[in-house]
């Protein structure tokens, strides 16, 4: 029946294990029809490919790949895939995460599917950096999922339209602090904020997540290094806070455009 992991339907493509998230990119035959099951822990859905009926609480939702879901720990559904079938990304989360999510929203994370819309962005986000594998991308993987559990929280609240003023310490430690390994709990602890409400809202004024930020900071360290010192490559990749040469050089020339070593020649030709 398809049934690889416990409570899950489906075949397994790939999947990384990440701490507080266990992520699985899944595929679903044509006309595949899972039984009535819960999950034992809460978990989103980004749909990839295809499409499908899915029945929740006596009503039910077709999911197509501008679908993002959040489905609660314990709350019975079933899917119906068309003649297509379908592909999944599937994020377990860890109770012990999502409480700190339940520490801003009491009632938490009702479940809700999304078309569409800036919400549905986030699931490509989440995708790209799942395929990345990177130093980096368990941070960027975090961040993007805080940030989607407060956009599920607050679909229908009233938006502030003044930054809050702890933005801007978060932009002071990030700066002072980017070659570090950072948490979004380490940076929400430096601003006295919680860290679902600083990935949100870093997101909302910033128009980027607190990842991608912290690697534009060490790029920009980095070409400052490579134009105006001394230093081999492998210094400056690990002074910037990478955590090895090959990382390095790749997001280098995908944030660049060229690598590292051609960056100090054309540099110090101009």
């Amino acid at each position: 029946m398809f049934r690889e992991l416990p409570g899950f339907y489906g075949r397994t493509l790939r999947s990384r294990s990440l701490g507080d998230f266990v992520i699985t990119e899944r595929a679903y035959p044509a006309r595949y029809e899972t039984p009535a099951h819960v999950h034992d822990r809460p978990l989103f859905c980004v749909v990839l490919d295809g499409s499908y009926e899915e029945c929740h609480a006596g009503r039910s939702h077709e999911c197509t790949s501008t679908t993002l879901l959040f489905h609660a720990a314990q709350e019975e559904h079933l899917e119906r895939f068309g003649g297509a079938g379908g592909r999944s990304l599937i994020v377990e989360i860890e109770p012990s995460w999502y409480e700190r999510v339940t520490e801003v929203a009491p009632g938490g994370v009702a479940t809700w599917a999304c078309d569409g819309g800036s919400i549905r962005l986030y699931g490509n986000r989440l995708y790209r950096e799942f395929l990345a594998d990177d130093v980096s991308s368990r941070l960027m993987i975090e961040g993007i999922l805080l940030e989607m559990a407060g956009e599920f929280v607050r679909l229908h609240l009233p938006k502030s339209a003044r930054p809050p003023r702890w933005l801007d310490a978060v932009r002071d430690f990030l700066h002072a602090n980017f070659a570090q390994r950072l948490t979004l709990e380490t940076i929400g602890k430096a601003a006295k904020a919680h860290p679902v409400h600083v990935a949100q809202t870093f997101r909302r004024f910033q128009h980027c997540t607190v990842g991608e930020y912290l690697r534009r900071l060490r790029v920009e360290s980095a070409c400052r290094e490579l134009a105006e010192s001394e230093k081999t490559v492998p210094e400056i990749a690990r002074s910037a806070g990478f955590s090895d040469q090959s990382h390095f050089h790749r997001v280098f020339k995908r944030e660049v455009g060229v690598s590292p070593t051609q960056y100090r020649a054309e540099s110090r030709r101009g």
